[in-house]
Parts: structure tokens; C-alpha cells; sequence
């Protein structure tokens, strides 16, 4: 019979005592159950090998854990102080494990995008909040072209490129096509007139790219004129803000229309057109957190069935397309509703 009350030492000699930690397990499930006939079903064991493992264990301890009577199979008072401990024990593992999984988890939770500034400042923008609360464990990274180089040794899982990669290995997925037109501020327009024509833009402020936007070069050059723009410059954003601020007439996305309603569409005529090509190598779509974002780009940011302005055909700006933004934002924020990514 072991001695009732006896003692559990830690510092025994040669170290930590050898213990089968899956006994503890066992001690557990009978603890809880307060049946060992319900903790062998529980673990999927037989009633005496759950038997033999207590037994074992008080033999280990040198403590009698539990008192089978009529009334069941009751703990003694060490059992009680055991369970305290050994309960405590499992939880620690269990958040132990799950912190480690969480860990392991962010670590290929992150997405680091490059994509022009103009989509970065204007577009993107609209689809983050459904992106994060869709999300909620995913760390989004999102680098312009114009920061790219800040970046340092940066490897971006994704490019948004408007044009096909010149490398066979890199997977190039069509996201849509951005159609550009020139746009004019309200302001402007009262205070120096519409254009009727591109001739007519000789009289006009124009901001123009510092880069070539087709093969023939700058938008001046690609209409004819020959005048040089009052503001030239590589920032999409920069382009845009002169003209919302009234300072110029330029060409830009046809989107526009939808991020400030005082943008007026120009000379439907001088338009052109460039592919939203998305790129990645096949091993880095493999990550989770790229996986999703692909598909978020996909079905959302550039979903060419609920937006005409990313059709492969050209449209003009229309009243209607407020609606159909408004309409699938809505839809977004409550299909975000659901994590996805937590669930991977």
C-alpha cells in the first residue's frame, strides 16, 4: 500500500525524474470524468490499461491519487492538489501550441506587393478595409514603383506590371485593362475654358508624363502637339493632384472619375490602353497570404464583371458607375464578414 500523505520531491538524484508525461494525461481524464470506465472511452483506451497507467503513476509519485468506493472514483486531497497543477499544465501547452502555430502562422501571413503609385494612391486604397477584415492575421506590405528601390533587398511576392514579363519563368496573370483620357477640374474648365479639339490643347496647361506611356512616347507626343507640358513628372499622383487642383489639364485612368466626382472627362477621342498584368513566380503563390491576396485582386480590385472601366473595350466615364463601385464595396464589407485566411 503506498503511504498515504507521502511527499513528491523534484530534486531527486540524476536529475528530472522519469516520468511518462502521457500517465499525467490519463490522471486527467479520470480527474475529469471522475470514472475510469468514461476517461478509457475518452481516450480510446481499455478500462485496465487505464487502470495499470494510474497505478503506475501513483507508484512514480509515491501518492495515492485517487479513492474508488460506492460513490465512484473520488480524488484524494494530493489527487485534488495534482489536478490543480496538472489542469494548469495542459492549458499552458495548449496556449503554448497555439501561440506557436499563431507565430508560425504570421510569419507566412504577409504579402509584400508592388504596384504603380497612381493604383497604390487611389485605387487600392477603397478595398483595404475588406481586405483586413477579411484577414484579420495577414500583414498586407504595399510598395509603389517609385519606392521600390527604398525597399533595399525587398523580394516582392507580387508585381502589378502593364506590361507582359520579358521572362518565360514568371507566371503573368490578367487582371484587366486600364483605359487613360484626358480629365479637367470643374475649376479649370471655368476659368480656362473646354478644349474641342486636341488642337485646341495648344491653348490649354497640360501635365504630361516624364515617361514613355506608349510607343510613341509621352501623351503631347502621342497627340501631335507641339508643346511642352507646364508640369512633367514620373508620379501618377503628382499628375492627378494638379489636376483636382485646377492647375492643368492631364491624362489619367478613366477610374478617376469614380475618386473625385469634380473630374471631368475630356475628348473621349485621345484615349488609349494599357494591360494590368499581375506577376509572381509559381513557387511564391504557394504562400497562403498570396494565395488570397491573387484572388482579392482577382474578384475585387480589378473584378472586370462588376467594372466596366476595366473592360478590355474602352468606355466612357457614366453616371452609373457610382452605383456599381457603391454596390460592390457593399458586397465586399459582408462577405468580409467571414475571416479566410485565419481558416487556412
Amino acid at each position: 500500500m503506498i503511504a498515504h500523505g507521502a511527499m513528491l520531491k523534484l530534486d531527486m538524484p540524476g536529475g528530472w525524474p522519469d516520468w511518462d508525461w502521457d500517465d499525467f494525461r490519463v490522471f486527467v481524464a479520470v480527474a475529469r470524468h471522475g470514472s475510469y470506465t468514461r476517461a478509457a472511452r475518452e481516450l480510446g483506451w481499455t478500462q485496465s490499461a487505464v487502470s495499470r497507467r494510474i497505478a503506475r503513476l501513483e507508484q512514480s509519485l509515491s501518492l495515492r491519487l485517487f479513492d474508488r468506493s460506492f460513490r465512484g472514483t473520488q480524488l484524494t486531497s494530493e489527487g485534488e492538489k495534482l489536478f490543480s497543477y496538472a489542469n494548469g499544465a495542459e492549458l499552458m501547452l495548449s496556449r503554448g501550441v497555439r501561440s506557436v502555430r499563431d507565430a508560425a502562422q504570421r510569419l507566412d501571413s504577409d504579402c509584400n506587393i508592388l504596384l504603380g503609385d497612381g493604383v497604390a494612391s487611389y485605387w487600392m486604397p477603397m478595398f483595404l478595409p475588406a481586405f483586413l477584415a477579411r484577414n484579420p492575421a495577414m500583414a498586407l506590405n504595399i510598395y509603389t514603383a517609385h519606392n521600390a528601390h527604398a525597399a533595399g533587398t525587398q523580394v516582392f511576392d507580387l508585381e502589378i506590371q502593364y506590361s507582359h514579363p520579358l521572362t518565360d519563368d514568371v507566371v503573368a496573370l490578367p487582371l484587366g485593362t486600364l483605359h487613360f483620357m484626358l480629365f479637367a477640374s470643374q475649376d479649370y474648365l471655368m476659368r480656362y475654358g473646354v478644349p474641342s479639339s486636341l488642337r485646341d490643347l495648344r491653348h490649354h496647361r497640360l501635365t504630361d508624363t516624364a515617361y514613355r506611356l506608349s510607343d510613341r512616347g509621352s501623351f503631347a507626343a502621342w497627340a501631335g502637339l507641339d508643346r511642352e507640358a507646364v508640369v512633367a513628372t514620373n508620379s501618377s499622383v503628382v499628375m492627378g493632384e494638379t489636376v483636382r487642383a485646377g492647375g492643368a489639364i492631364g491624362l489619367l485612368a478613366t477610374y478617376a472619375a469614380l475618386v473625385d466626382p469634380r473630374l471631368v472627362p475630356l475628348l473621349p477621342e485621345a484615349h488609349f490602353r494599357v494591360p494590368v498584368m499581375l506577376c509572381f513566380e509559381r513557387e511564391t503563390a504557394k504562400k497562403p497570404a498570396v494565395r488570397e491576396t491573387i484572388d482579392f485582386l482577382k474578384n475585387a480590385v480589378f473584378d472586370r464583371n462588376a467594372m466596366p472601366w476595366f473592360a478590355d473595350e474602352f468606355q466612357r466615364p457614366a453616371k452609373s458607375w457610382r452605383k456599381l463601385l457603391d454596390e460592390h464595396l457593399a458586397k465586399l464589407d459582408a462577405d468580409s464578414a467571414r475571416p479566410h485566411l485565419a481558416s487556412v
